[in-house]
């Protein structure tokens, strides 16, 4: 089974998904109207004048990596003149939770906080967010940076990528995550071992370590991941044929410590016409494990973004 028969792969990823599900509790409902209206997602702003930059986490609620840390290192950028507003998507911080984690549901409301216009910056799960945001409101991203976004499937779009040995090997790892676990928690600990990399930061290595010594975390992450609501491959197709038609700047970010994400990175800045660049890390949080070449990378390329259209 290959990425080359695509249906017989997804199919046989369903049904062990669906197993794996089974054994998670069942998820908490999604807010009403009401409740949404009472209970905004939170915005940190840091900055008080200068362009807008919204920053989308990533991360799944209740799990490992994520969460409105981590852009703390991003925070010095408001002094080179921006407009920094960190976003705590629901389940993180202080912003209540609204079900579980959905790709196109927080593309929605990601639109809508661009107002008349912002440059708009997502890592992993929020990379994903932000991609599919953009393409809701393209006139209003003044460019667009994704950092080793989660958009694998969007390989899946591509017969000619599907056919690539190299695509179908990365494409047959991470299908074996889903394949050959038979719990929730082993799950979480392979996804953990080909997601993560090598932890610089003592509080991911320490949840990291946390996986392994106690199940139930690693159960909690594993449901999250399970039942996490990614977007389609066609529609992640089409969100970067959107972006790439109406010609957002796109910078696509790798750590260059990953096969997997340095791949699906330059497919990704292919399909949106954008730039792929690496800044070295030892982990898939670059933005946290290298943020003076990151930092300087994101400013200037905001600022070419900016400096195209005056």
């Amino acid at each position: 089974m290959t990425m080359a028969d695509p249906a017989a792969m997804m199919a046989a990823i369903a049904e062990r998904r669906s197993a794996l599900i089974a054994q998670c509790p069942a998820p908490p409902p999604t807010p009403s109207a009401e409740e949404l209206r009472a209970n905004p997602i939170r915005i940190i702003e840091v900055g008080t004048s200068g362009p807008s930059a919204i920053f989308i986490h990533g991360g799944v609620q209740g799990g490992l990596g994520g969460g409105p840390g981590t852009f703390d290192r991003q925070r010095v950028l408001a002094e080179k003149g921006w407009r920094l507003r960190l976003i705590e998507r629901p389940g993180f911080g202080q912003s209540p939770s609204r079900g579980v984690d959905d790709m196109e549901a927080e593309a929605e409301w990601i639109a809508e906080m661009l107002g008349e216009g912002s440059h708009l910056i997502g890592h992993s799960w929020g990379g994903a967010d932000a991609l599919l945001a953009a393409a809701r409101r393209p006139a209003a991203v003044q460019s667009l940076t994704l950092i080793e976004p989660a958009l694998f499937p969007i390989v899946m779009s591509d017969p000619e990528l599907r056919a690539d040995p190299e695509m179908q090997m990365v494409g047959g790892r991470m299908a074996g995550l889903v394949l050959q676990s038979e719990t929730p928690a082993d799950y979480a600990i392979a996804f953990k071992r080909t997601v993560m990399g090598l932890p610089d930061d003592p509080g991911i290595q320490d949840r990291i370590a946390g996986l392994e010594a106690h199940r139930e975390a690693a159960e909690r992450l594993g449901c999250a991941l399970l039942l996490g609501k990614m977007a389609s491959p066609e529609a992640m197709r089409a969100a970067a044929d959107t972006v790439a038609a109406h010609k957002i700047p796109v910078l696509v970010i790798s750590g260059g410590w990953s096969a997997f994400f340095d791949q699906v990175g330059e497919v990704v800045a292919r399909f949106t016409n954008g730039r792929f660049e690496t800044v070295r890390a030892r982990n898939h949080m670059v933005q946290l494990a290298n943020p003076e070449a990151f930092n300087r990378l994101l400013n200037g390329f905001m600022r070419d973004a900016d400096s195209a259209v005056s």
